[in-house]
């Protein structure tokens, strides 16, 4: 018996399919294979759901995320998001932005939030601290000269889930020197009309 998920190899003919057996649902629904050969490369287990079933609890779905991802909408979604990313890279780096990734693991810093914590092996009892966001960084980088720095960067919190606000998060981050508001506004306002044009 084989089922939806195995692995097979298959020698044969591709063909029309018959009259009245056609799918239109499928992209391959007008055509057939007329197997000759047939070989089981790797058998599989019933999956957990299937992809195309929208009632399956999202706690189902993060449990077996290897399957939800084969979704297509999730892989829109995914696709969708790192479109809009490379465009406002594209955007700021023509406006003489400079990308900079700064560390993740750093000292704590009093901010609104608990700071999630990770042992330190070279120096027991100590502590890094995992960035709620690039704040210290970026003020680094404004001294040392970079009067235009944007980052994509992942913030961690470690405080309660709220419905705008999980304990990882990202954000785009970015600073300029010596502007007014004006100048902020003359900046993102091109950017984000142009990212809303783009994929709107």
């Amino acid at each position: 018996m084989l089922l939806a998920e195995y692995v097979l190899r298959i020698v044969g003919r591709v063909r029309q399919r018959p009259e009245g057996t056609i799918n239109p649902d499928l992209p391959t629904g007008q055509v057939e294979v007329l197997c000759r050969e047939l070989e089981i490369l790797n058998p599989s287990e019933t999956p957990p759901f299937q992809i195309e079933d929208d009632a399956v609890s999202e706690e189902h779905r993060l449990r077996y995320r290897y399957m939800d991802l084969r979704n297509p909408d999730m892989l829109r979604r995914l696709r969708f998001r790192s479109k809009v990313s490379l465009a406002l890279r594209h955007f700021l780096e023509d406006r003489g932005f400079i990308e900079v990734e700064t560390p993740m693991l750093t000292k704590a810093t009093p901010e609104g939030a608990r700071d999630f914590l990770v042992p330190s092996r070279l120096h027991p009892g100590s502590f890094y601290a995992l960035p709620q966001a690039p704040q210290m960084f970026k003020q680094l980088l404004m001294i040392a000269g970079f009067d235009r720095y944007f980052q994509i960067a992942p913030c961690f919190r470690d405080e309660d889930p709220r419905h705008d606000r999980a304990g990882e998060f990202y954000q785009c981050d970015v600073e300029m020197s010596f502007v007014e508001q004006d100048d902020i506004f003359a900046v993102f306002e091109p950017v984000m009309r142009g990212i809303f044009e783009e994929f709107s």
